[in-house]
């Protein structure tokens, strides 16, 4: 390692940090050599999926490292951004009168336990939002105007930010694009100018769609990411009605003139996961059934291939269990896939927990 090019060394830190950060924290590290020589690839891929605090630490080591070598500027080319917050994953559990304050919390046995413990969780959560919407509104304004023109690829799982602003930035080499949520709301399409397009180069776009009925207006997406070729759309529902209907808009032949994603090679659907198994036949189940039957017909009717997955495995709620660990964990476990040129969410088949 010592008598290699700087060079090289710069090309081997790119193969290297390849795991979200971790890498790149480490070969910084090493020595002033190849602390030097790995500075350009240290923040290739970026994880920030722990807390608001993770994110503030991290923009400033991003500033200061650009400081150091500004003829040799670190970039961010793939991104996972989480707006959960660590202040939503834990919260007071019950105990007895008789536990001192200093023992291990003890976890629900009963149903009465359980129910409280969630309703404990519900005021906690609400307790934490104000304090995580003002970090949040703070930190990643700056933070995607740092990276937004360098990210080839981003993950965002933001459903929990409640944005009290409008970012104006565009993402002009970014390539393949996750939501968790639905649309940005700090990013509305509906106000940017058509003949700009903000993901001028975006190729994949992942929808995962939101579990509190956010629209989608595949419609806009048309408009502001124009070179899509392929399009997922996971946890589809039949609320609420315009995302299908525009969905269904995009993929189809339409009668008018304009065509929405010219592009477009290749669709997958999946959708949400079924209601829970009774004795007896409801109508939630009905509608359900009915509603698999109208994705398989959109199917036969697209102007494209259309991949209709099997619906989403419905999450087990345990005691004790953090409700959104797997939606997170497969979301970078899909984009780590794709930061090292593997299918992630794209490989047919492929079917998992996509909900807290």
């Amino acid at each position: 390692m010592d008598k290699l090019a700087v060079e090289l060394l710069t090309l081997i830190s790119f193969y290297a940090c390849t795991d979200g950060g971790w890498t790149g924290c480490s070969l910084s590290l090493v020595s002033r050599r190849i602390r030097e020589a790995s500075r350009p690839a240290r923040f290739y891929s970026v994880s920030l999926i722990t807390s608001p605090n993770q994110v503030e630490q991290f923009l400033d080591c991003l500033h200061k490292e650009r400081a150091r070598a500004p003829d040799m500027l670190p970039r961010v080319r793939h991104l996972c951004l989480s707006l959960f917050g660590d202040g939503l994953e834990t919260a007071p559990t019950p105990t007895s009168s008789s536990t001192s304050a200093s023992a291990t919390p003890s976890q629900p046995k009963t149903r009465a336990e359980f129910l409280a413990s969630l309703q404990r969780r519900t005021q906690h959560w609400r307790s934490a939002q104000v304090g995580l919407d003002e970090q949040y509104n703070r930190t990643i304004p700056a933070l995607l105007r740092a990276v937004a023109p360098d990210l080839h690829a981003l993950a965002l799982i933001q459903v929990q930010w409640r944005s009290a602003s409008i970012i104006r930035c565009h993402f002009p080499l970014l390539e393949e694009l996750t939501l968790v949520g639905g649309d940005p709301s700090f990013l509305p399409l509906a106000f940017i100018p058509a003949d700009r397009p903000i993901y001028p180069s975006l190729k994949r776009l992942h929808h995962i769609l939101a579990w509190i009925g956010k629209d989608v207006d595949f419609q806009q997406w048309a408009v502001h990411a124009p070179n899509v070729t392929h399009l997922r759309v996971s946890r589809i529902d039949y609320h609420p009605q315009s995302t299908v209907d525009s969905f269904e808009r995009v993929i189809c032949e339409s009668e008018r003139d304009e065509e929405f994603f010219p592009h477009l090679r290749r669709a997958m659907i999946e959708p949400r996961p079924p209601p829970a198994p009774s004795a007896r036949v409801s109508a939630a189940h009905v509608a359900f059934r009915d509603f698999l039957v109208y994705l398989d017909r959109l199917a036969e009717r697209a102007r494209v291939p259309v991949k209709v997955l099997p619906p989403l495995e419905a999450p087990k709620i345990v005691p004790g269990a953090n409700p959104t660990q797997k939606c997170l964990e497969r979301v970078k476990k899909e984009w780590l896939e794709r930061v090292v040129d593997g299918d992630g969410c794209w490989q047919e088949g492929m079917g998992g927990v996509y909900a807290p």
